[in-house]
């Protein structure tokens, strides 16, 4: 299943965040489909898919540094054409 992860963490944990991305690596039954961060800052967003357990597993490490959103999300138009040639 498809989700939407949308990450945001405090001004103050900018440096924390830099620094832990640098090594943290997803779960291996995560597979994310697309990855941005806000130029605004403060947030990324994450499309994957995965189940429940992956979902939890992402969470883990950084569930004390960042808020999430997440919900579930369908493909459609030319996604889900550029998805469909990769099964």
């Amino acid at each position: 299943m498809y989700f939407m992860m949308i990450c945001r963490w405090d001004p103050s944990d900018e440096r924390e965040v830099r620094t832990k991305s640098v090594t943290w690596e997803w779960p291996e039954d995560v597979k994310v489909i697309s990855e941005f961060y806000d130029l605004q800052g403060c947030r990324t967003i994450y499309v994957v898919n995965c189940d429940a357990k992956g979902l939890i597993a992402a969470r883990a490490a950084w569930i004390d540094l960042l808020e999430f959103e997440i919900f579930p999300v369908y493909p459609i138009g030319a996604t889900k054409e550029a998805l469909m040639k990769k099964k």
